[in-house]
């Protein structure tokens, strides 16, 4: 389709006569070289300028979070955003890996070609690559204004809480026998999982991801006493500390069982503070809630978890 600018009644005729005045002026042509030189140039410049500028295209590529008739959420290495398809285009579903190329405004994206990669479980869709493959069940998800996600999943030996922004993990901690091997190696770098003082810890439960690049780990020895350690971005050891585990808390196994007193279901992940417990759970009322009990066993505070 020719997208050239069209010419009016006017400039068509002011075209007109400058073509007759050419004419006319054709035996001083040799004279006047340089000058109708510099005429034509400007001529070619204003119709140039006068031509809309296509705006740059640019290559994208994630998985498919969410899908909104035909816009999409695609999760990518740099966060979350917001895809509008092409006309005719059948949305794929949450999961599928996209390359795409088009336009992109802040968090949204104005697609132009969409090529679909192979699909992800449905449960593992909104998922951190690193999270995926390690047979999590139960998933549950909330987002933040702030990007930042929030998940919870049953693993093989307990349950798992992560934070993430896109597909990057920032922290995840378990609260069973430890974190999955598979895991601790994709977030452990070589120079961190060879430091000797990692061994000491038996049972490995958290591990945190800085923006800066620095890492720290946290677990359990053998004998019980806990043990947290610090590393930079190179993986050099920054900070060892190993001290009583002598939390006043209740054991996360009298948690439960008091959590199930109260009338709570469903009762998942569990994280035990100085004097309390913090676990995610459905109320008698059908609510799943974060709920807090101090180290009497009362409900210190309950809050609304929505997925």
């Amino acid at each position: 389709m020719d997208s050239s600018p069209r010419l009016n009644g006017n400039q068509t005729a002011r075209l007109r006569w400058r073509l007759a005045r050419i004419a006319q002026n054709s035996a001083m042509m040799n004279s006047k070289e340089k000058p109708m030189k510099r005429v034509l140039a400007a001529l070619i410049l204003t119709t140039a300028l006068a031509t809309p500028v296509a705006a740059q295209e640019v290559p994208l590529s994630g998985t498919v979070a969410e899908v909104f008739g035909t816009r999409i959420v695609l999760s990518t290495p740099e966060g979350r955003v917001l895809v509008t398809l092409p006309q005719g285009t059948t949305a794929p579903a949450p999961g599928t890996r996209l390359d795409l190329t088009g336009t992109r405004t802040g968090e949204t994206f104005a697609a132009t070609t969409v090529t679909e990669g192979p699909a992800a479980a449905p449960a593992e869709a909104v998922l951190p690559s690193a999270l995926r493959g390690l047979d999590l069940t139960d998933i549950r998800t909330r987002s933040r204004k702030d990007g930042k996600i929030y998940i919870y999943a049953r693993g093989g030996t307990g349950w798992l809480r992560a934070e993430a922004r896109g597909d990057r993990l920032l922290e995840v901690q378990t609260d069973g026998a430890g974190l999955p091997q598979p895991l601790i190696e994709t977030l452990l770098p070589a120079a961190v999982r060879a430091e000797p003082r990692l061994a000491e810890i038996a049972r490995l439960t958290e591990i945190d991801l800085d923006d800066d690049g620095e890492i720290s780990v946290e677990g359990f020895a053998t004998d019980g006493m806990r043990i947290e350690i610090e590393f930079s971005r190179d993986g050099t050891l920054k900070d060892f500390e190993r001290e009583r585990d002598d939390r006043r808390s209740l054991s996360e196994a009298a948690a439960r069982d008091r959590l199930v007193a109260l009338g709570y279901t469903d009762i998942g992940f569990m994280e035990r503070g100085g004097r309390h417990v913090t676990a995610l759970a459905t109320n008698p009322y059908g609510d799943t809630v974060e709920v807090r009990l101090d180290d009497q066993g009362r409900v210190e505070r309950e809050r609304l978890w929505q997925n």
